[in-house]
């Protein structure tokens, strides 16, 4: 697979841990995304935005300067761009923060990469999504709760095996919360369904959730 990271500008008190993803992958800096690649040591292959949250810094990176006024956030323009160099897996780091709507914007950036069989996950320290389009199984890691939604309409026949609260051949629909934190009873959980997209979220709690 070719995999390019994404690293978007939401604020973050702590950024350390993206150097647990910082592979060999082609990394795109997301307007002031730079600057925590610049904070990490880390180097960026190609630099978008419109630079209305920070300064244009000077480099001799590719760079693709967007206008203020678009149809795209800076980062949904990245997906695509990722996706137009055909990139096959795309994670996008910094995109989960204060602005709950720049972090919708952002699932359905993974939508939209879904729907083009590319495999995209939003992740920060706490939080790992993605969107299901078929059966899968996911292993155990370091996330103890996860999260079903039915992502814009119904998820038919939908079972789950190896989870604390298994389901069976289950209509889940896009505003039910049934399927919220639940947990692995095995070291793998089966996610089965017949059609529809999942909204699939692992999680841990934050030190300061309350």
């Amino acid at each position: 697979m070719r995999n390019c990271i994404i690293i978007s500008g939401s604020p973050e008190s702590d950024i350390d841990y993206y150097n647990n993803y910082i592979t060999d992958s082609f990394i795109i800096a997301a307007d002031s995304g730079w600057e925590k690649c610049e904070k990490l040591g880390i180097k960026y292959d190609l630099l978008i935005g419109d630079f209305d949250s920070s300064a244009k810094p000077d480099t001799d990176c590719e760079t693709i300067v967007l206008p203020v006024r678009k149809n795209d956030t800076d980062t949904f323009y990245c997906a695509k761009e990722a996706i137009k160099r055909g990139f096959d897996n795309i994670l996008i780091l910094g995109g989960i923060g204060s602005r709950i709507d720049h972090t919708y914007t952002n699932i359905l950036a993974l939508n939209f990469c879904a729907d083009r069989g590319v495999k995209a996950c939003l992740l920060d320290r706490y939080n790992k999504i993605t969107v299901l389009t078929d059966d899968t199984i996911i292993e155990k890691g370091e996330y103890l709760h996860f999260s079903l939604f039915s992502l814009f309409g119904s998820c038919e026949g939908l079972t789950t095996r190896g989870t604390q609260y298994d389901l069976t051949d289950y209509t889940l629909t896009a505003d039910c919360p049934l399927a919220q934190s639940n947990s692995f009873k095995d070291d793998r959980i089966e996610i089965k369904f017949k059609s529809g997209k999942i909204l699939f979220i692992q999680s841990n709690d934050s030190p300061y959730s309350s």
